[in-house]
């Protein structure tokens, strides 16, 4: 099922992410990396209403804030893979 999904469709724009003090691009930038990075981490077998929900869910913790910009990347990529790893058994089980 995953080879229906469209990892651009959850992408992010600078008008999407508002006013970053002129980081904006920056914050476009890793918040579109860790939606690859979640893209890569689901299983073949999600459907597209699973990578719906994950993303709609990883877009509301990520919007607004500081951690995405303060943060290195290596420390994003701890939080999201314990993120997605989460938020797929919450949506696996319900």
């Amino acid at each position: 099922m995953k080879e229906f999904i469209d990892v651009r469709d959850f992408l992010v724009g600078i008008e999407i992410v508002g006013d970053w003090d002129g980081d904006e691009e920056e914050v476009v930038e890793r918040i579109n990396e860790m939606v690859y990075q979640a893209y890569g981490m689901l299983p073949d077998h999600t459907t597209p209403l699973m990578a719906e929900k994950l993303f709609d869910e990883l877009w509301e913790a990520v919007a607004g804030q500081d951690f995405v910009i303060e943060n290195e990347l290596d420390e994003l990529e701890s939080w999201l893979t314990s993120f997605v790893v989460q938020k797929l058994d919450e949506i696996e089980n319900d």
